[in-house]
């Protein structure tokens, strides 16, 4: 699991407020976020690697 840095990720909106890393605002508090798999072509195909269940 990534720690959270305690700042958000600039640009990053995350609605999933079941994530440990999810912050009021929607912001983002992951250290860094990966994003997979390789090849996506469209936006159902991809999943943010980094969410972690409260």
């Amino acid at each position: 699991m990534k720690a959270n840095s305690g700042q958000p990720i600039a640009r990053v909106t995350c609605v999933v407020n079941t994530c440990t890393h999810w912050e009021n605002g929607n912001q983002c508090q992951a250290s860094s976020i990966k994003i997979e798999p390789p090849n996506a072509n469209s936006a159902q195909m991809t999943d943010c690697a980094t969410f972690a269940a409260k």
